[in-house]
Formats: structure tokens, C-alpha cells, sequence
């Protein structure tokens, strides 16, 4: 029988929530261009656009940038996080910014 806490993406024992996540990215005039996804492991976060593979993430950093983005960027292989006016953005490859949707803001929050 499964733990009813691995059934929920839980890791057993932790509370610590291991999963995918998809993320709404959106462009200048607010309207959907497709979606982010994330692969969180124990230890490291997985992050692709389509069928690219983006970066690998420490799940750690990930966490802290979030938490406390104070302006920075956080860039791992083809991926930069930007915080801007008060919301998120991701750059893929350096050549396109986009804004994570406020729910998808939440969402990841809840889960890093």
C-alpha cells in the first residue's frame, strides 16, 4: 500500500512536495504564449519550455531567490529570473522576457 502523502506528491516523512508544475507565461500585452514547466526533485528543480530542456535548478537557491528576489537575477543555464515592478519574469535563452501569471507566482511559492 502507498503512503497517501506520496499520492499527493509528497516526499514521505518530509512534507516536502516532489511533482511537476506548469507555470502560465505571458508576454507585454498580457496574453498567454505558452507554458513553463517545472520537475521538482528533493534537491534540484528541473525547468523546460516545450520539449527544451531550459536548466537545473538548485531547489534551494530557487527557494531563496523567491522568497526574497530584492531585485536580482537568478540565471542558471538557458534560464534568468527577474524580478520587476513588483512581479516575476523569466528570459529564455537570454532573448525573450515573460511575466509568470500571479496564480502561477502562488503556486510555485506554495510548492519550492
Amino acid at each position: 500500500m502507498h503512503d497517501q502523502s506520496a499520492l499527493k506528491g509528497e516526499r514521505p516523512g518530509t512534507g516536502e512536495w516532489v511533482g511537476r508544475l506548469e507555470l502560465d507565461l505571458r508576454n507585454a500585452r498580457d496574453w498567454s504564449i505558452g507554458t513553463l514547466g517545472l520537475q521538482f526533485a528533493p534537491d534540484s528543480v528541473t525547468v523546460w519550455f516545450g520539449s527544451r530542456t531550459l536548466a537545473v535548478l538548485d531547489r534551494e537557491e530557487l527557494r531563496e531567490w523567491i522568497i526574497h528576489p530584492r531585485g536580482t537575477r537568478l540565471a542558471v543555464d538557458d534560464l534568468v529570473w527577474s524580478a520587476q515592478y513588483g512581479s516575476i519574469y523569466v528570459a529564455v535563452g537570454w532573448a525573450c522576457e515573460y511575466r509568470l501569471g500571479d496564480a502561477s507566482v502562488r503556486e510555485l511559492t506554495a510548492v519550492v
